[in-house]
């Protein structure tokens, strides 16, 4: 498809990736209330990266979350993590939680915050984390290059490991052949 035809999708996800973000930042605020929450949250993000690296290119998503998913999903998991235990340091159980109501708040009345929206939080970062990254290593896999960057391969890659893939290799062409090679611990 050549970049001409592509103009209407072009013109229309940037608003629609606005659009579903707003639409998960609703869905994590009423989670811990009504059905809804950090999962289901972090899935509609995700969504809205897959959206914008399909219609831009997935230089463009990376671009837009200018930082590496996997740290995301890290940041989440302290903030999941810290919530769950805070409550053990002041002797209660893993887990508890504790809400607040704020009372008179401007065009919305009253609202309960709490804990429980720290944690969806936490699993809202996770979500979206775990999904972008697994998003760009197969958008990548499956446009023909390698599934980690240079830098992706030295942060997450075992030190004995390499690529099934050859960088530049398209999916169409077989794979080059290792001669029986085995790698030497």
């Amino acid at each position: 498809m050549k970049p001409d035809d592509r103009l209407i999708l072009r013109t229309v996800v940037p608003l629609l990736f606005y659009l579903i973000n707003v639409f998960s930042f609703y869905l994590l605020l009423r989670g811990h209330n009504l059905p809804g929450g950090g999962f289901i949250a972090g899935l509609g993000s995700a969504l809205s990266v897959i959206l914008l690296s399909l219609s831009m290119g997935i230089e463009t998503a990376q671009r837009v979350l200018r930082v590496d998913p996997l740290r995301f999903a890290f940041v989440g998991l302290l903030i999941s993590f810290v919530t769950a235990l805070l409550p053990v340091l002041f002797g209660q159980p893993f887990l508890s939680h504790y809400n607040v109501k704020l009372k008179n708040i401007p065009l919305v009345g009253e609202m309960p915050l709490g804990t429980p929206l720290l944690f969806d939080l936490g699993v809202f970062f996770v979500v979206l984390g775990v999904s972008t990254k697994l998003l760009f290593v197969l958008i990548r896999a499956l446009s023909g290059f390698t599934s980690l960057g240079e830098d992706e391969h030295r942060r997450y890659a075992a030190p004995l490991e390499r690529p099934i893939e050859s960088a530049g290799s398209r999916h169409d062409e077989p794979p080059a052949p290792t001669n029986g090679e085995e790698v030497e611990p």
